[in-house]
C-alpha cells in the first residue's frame, strides 16, 4: 500500500487533482500496486510558513511581483 506524503504551498483543487493522478500514476508504474491500494495526503503551506534562508516564500514572490 503506497503511501505518498507530500508538502506543498498553496494549490487550486484542479491542480491538486492533477497532482495526485500524475504521482498514482508513476508509483503505479514503478511499484505494479493498483490504483486502490494508493494513498495520498497533500499538506498545504502557507507561504508565509515556508521560507529560504530568512526570506518567506511570500516575500519572495511579493519581490518578483513588484519586478512585473
Amino acid at each position: 500500500m503506497p503511501f505518498i506524503n507530500l508538502t506543498v504551498g498553496p494549490m487550486t483543487q484542479e491542480k491538486k487533482k492533477a497532482l495526485i493522478e500524475k504521482l498514482v500514476d508513476a508509483s503505479m508504474s514503478v511499484t505494479g500496486a493498483p490504483e486502490q491500494s494508493h494513498t495520498v495526503v497533500i499538506h498545504e503551506m502557507p507561504l508565509d510558513a515556508l521560507s529560504i534562508g530568512k526570506t518567506t516564500v511570500e516575500e519572495m514572490v511579493a519581490a518578483r511581483e513588484s519586478k512585473k
